[in-house]
């Protein structure tokens, strides 16, 4: 229902509570409007001015009084003025830091308010529209830094018309004198809104209302409810956020640029009737439901990456673009729903189904699954299906895959060319990752296939590496004892060390290990019976970089002291004896299939020891060899630990016993100032003997040992520039079963006491 009334003999339009506009009668007596201003009283303290077709100004001296203006006139509200109700027709409004203590209806005109209170007790606070007579002109609103509150509505647009805020408060509570049931900050009849700049629209009731607005609208006229939301906030007290009841009047909303939306009932949209509503969401993050009855249609749209955390409920139509997504809080049912560089992500606190009539674009999924118990979220397509969409299924340490694994399925089509992939390639669940493979029109998560998962990976290398760190801290003190063995001088001694490793376990783990570090020690002298015994004490630090490549990587920092001694007898036998603690700390920091990161660490020792047994043999020309036999073991402390994504490991303990023989040749070369050039070449052949080093990953125990042989060459220098300092360079390389050493190389200094 609409009502109209009298002013000066045209119709004006306005609607009434239940349909989008209060209804307004404004009845001014034509025998008042004589001359420009006419003044009658209304009661003591309100009188009525009337201003018809010209200019008027009203300053802050001036007592408040009810504005009625008429055919083209224009009415100036200053700087601290205070004014009752506002009547505009086919005229201008300026209001400026000023008041009005009543309603402010604008009719086929313009206004613009600033810095200005509007505060109606009875009525709408503003309202916007148009009178029958007329062009279908409307009403032009432009409102900023200003507050409106009304009872019923704090704004309302109707037909034709359009209100423009910014920076501008409305509030709409539910009449005290009026007796309105609801309240609504904004209400659109077949009008426009535009909340920009930090607007704020509250409703008692709903935010923002829209309904048709028909009524004394010409048949032949176009209406379009259009209501923009620009950085700024539309909040429903009690209902919705945005309420749409239209049947014949088509809607447009768009939500864009940090804009929120808050509902008392917690559904951000609710539309009903047989009207089509679009729903725009740009580069904004709305938390709420999106609801239709089953006669409405819904389009909704999020691009420039929107996010939208709720319920899509009787959508027609849904278009997720450029970075847009949803994260759905339950089971969600689509018509159409297309995406182009957008993603839909599943609850994660159960698994559910998405059910669709079409699906077509490009875009990602994201879903969980649990392959022990057969369970997961699924995709379902009843209709038409086309385009290529990746399938994000979240990667997991948790885990623990039987291995009379069934396929499960992840997406039901009826048919169509749609194609489906895994992010990453692959799936990493617990400690293998997992393929996916069409059977049919449908889409399964499969357990042929299957490989070991990244954080599997990176948990395999870092309890496999420890053996080989003690080893080539170890090979630095062995260079530092052939040096001193002979001489008898004790000393103190310094080395920079980097060594290069490639490394495979016997899982099939492969990664590089890149070390640097430095050792540092002192030894002396003892006097005995046969020969000449020194020694020492030593300590140094190393840290070693792993690589097990895309992104998955572990850092061990390894402390360690220890004490050495070599004894030479007359006939040039030795022996050699070493005894070293280390410390370590391990990372790991693993990139999971799915491009997410999971981290874990732990701290353990190790305890090992080195019997070196040879002879020097001189031979002409100074030259030398050294034949030698030598056993080494180190037994480092079992751990356990868990990556944040939920992946157990757990060994008793690593263990190395490396047996290894070989020979050294050099020859000592006496330079002109008295110093000694001595290089030498090293080959030996290495058995590793220890089988024992399994490591389980969650429920699954793999073999981790590196058992087998390899063949080392290295070659050195040592320069003496003085009595008491000596420098020396070596070089080594390595090729094993499990293990290779492309390059290392070592550097130090000697200081003979």
């Amino acid at each position: 229902m609409f009502a109209v009334g009298m002013v000066s003999g045209c119709m004006i339009f306005a609607a009434d509570e239940q349909a989008g506009l209060r209804a307004s009668a404004i009845e001014v007596n034509p025998l008042e409007r004589v001359g420009l201003r006419a003044s009658v009283d209304i009661d003591d303290a309100v009188t009525k001015t009337v201003v018809d077709g010209q200019p008027y100004n009203v300053d802050a001296s001036m007592s408040p009084d009810v504005y009625s203006v008429y055919n083209g006139g224009v009415l100036n509200v200053g700087v601290g003025a205070v004014v009752e109700s506002l009547h505009i027709i086919q005229s201008s409004l300026n209001m400026d830091s000023a008041m009005a203590g009543g309603k402010v209806e604008i009719f086929n005109g313009r206004a613009s308010i600033r810095n200005s209170t509007i505060k109606s007790a009875d009525s709408a606070g503003l309202a916007a529209s148009f009178y029958v007579s007329g062009a279908n002109l409307g009403s032009v609103v432009v409102i900023s830094d200003s507050r409106v509150s009304g009872s019923g509505a704090g704004i309302i647009s109707g037909p034709f018309s359009n209100v423009s805020m910014s920076n501008t408060t409305v509030v709409g509570q539910k009449g005290v004198n009026n007796n309105s049931e609801y309240g609504e900050g904004v209400r659109l009849a077949g009008g426009g809104v535009d909340i920009t700049n930090g607007s704020v629209v509250e409703g008692d009731s709903r935010g923002l209302y829209i309904v048709d607005g028909l009524n004394r609208v010409p048949e032949d006229a176009l209406l379009l409810n259009k209501a923009i939301i620009d950085g700024s906030e539309v909040y429903g007290v009690l209902g919705a956020a945005i309420e749409v009841n239209t049947n014949k009047v088509d809607t447009e909303i768009w939500v864009r640029n940090g804009s929120r939306l808050s509902s008392g009932n917690g559904n951000l949209l609710e539309v009903a009737g047989t009207g089509k509503s679009n729903f725009l969401v740009d580069n904004s993050r709305l938390t709420g439901n999106l609801v239709a009855d089953e006669t409405s249609t819904l389009n909704l749209t999020l691009q420039n990456n929107a996010q939208l955390t709720g319920d899509i409920i009787n959508s027609d139509t849904l278009a997720i673009n450029s970075g847009a997504r949803w994260q759905m809080v339950g089971d969600g049912v689509v018509n159409n729903l297309s995406l182009n560089g957008g993603a839909v992500n599943f609850a994660p606190d159960e698994f559910h189904t998405l059910s669709l009539s079409e699906l077509s674009g490009n875009g990602t999924f994201g879903m969980r699954v649990d392959l022990d118990n057969g369970v997961g979220d699924l995709l379902k397509v009843s209709g038409k299906s086309s385009g290529n969409f990746g399938l994000n299924i979240t990667n997991t340490g948790v885990e623990a895959v039987s291995p009379e694994l069934e396929p499960l399925k992840v997406v039901d089509t009826e048919g169509g060319d749609a194609q489906f992939h895994l992010l990453g390639g692959k799936v990493d669940l617990g400690a293998y990752s997992y393929l996916l493979e069409q059977q049919g029109d449908d889409w399964f998560i499969v357990g042929d296939g299957k490989t070991i998962s990244p954080s599997t990976q990176s948990v395999l290398a870092l309890f496999n590496v420890a053996p080989t760190i003690w080893m080539s801290e170890l090979a630095t003190l062995r260079s530092r004892m052939g040096e001193v063995r002979g001489s008898g001088e004790g000393g103190s001694w310094m080395r920079g060390y980097g060594n290069r490793f490639n490394a495979s376990t016997d899982s099939g783990v492969n990664y590089r290990q890149q070390q640097q570090g430095f050792s540092l020690g002192a030894d002396a002298p003892i006097a005995v019976s046969n020969g000449q015994l020194l020694v020492g004490v030593m300590g140094g630090y190393s840290k070693s970089d792993l690589d097990l490549s895309r992104g998955t990587s572990g850092t061990v920092n390894s402390y360690y002291v220890g004490a050495y001694t070599t004894w030479l007898s007359e006939e040039g036998y030795y022996l050699d004896g070493v005894l070293k603690f280390n410390r370590f700390r391990n990372k790991s920091s693993v990139a999971m299939s799915d491009a997410t990161k999971a981290k874990g660490n732990y701290r353990n020792g190790g305890i090992g020891g080195s019997v070196e047994f040879g002879k020097h043999i001189k031979l002409a020309d100074d030259y030398f060899l050294e034949p030698f036999a030598q056993m080494s073991s180190v037994v480092i402390q079992g751990s356990d630990y868990t990556l944040d994504n939920g992946l157990q490991a757990k060994n008793n303990r690593t263990q190395s016993v490396l047996g290894k023989v070989g020979t050294t040749a050099g020859r000592s070369i006496a330079l002109k100032d008295g110093g000694l050039l001595q290089p030498y070449v090293r080959v030996a052949i290495a058995q590793e003997f220890s089988r024992s080093n399994d490591v389980k990953v969650n429920e699954t125990r793999f073999s981790n040992d590196q058992f087998g042989s390899r063949a080392e060459l290295g070659a050195g220098v040592a320069v003496s520039l003085s009595k008491r300092l000596q420098v020396h360079a070596d070089f080594d390389y390595m090729k094993g079963k499990h293990v290779e050493q492309p390059w290392g190389a070592n550097v130090g200094l000697r200081f003979a006491f």
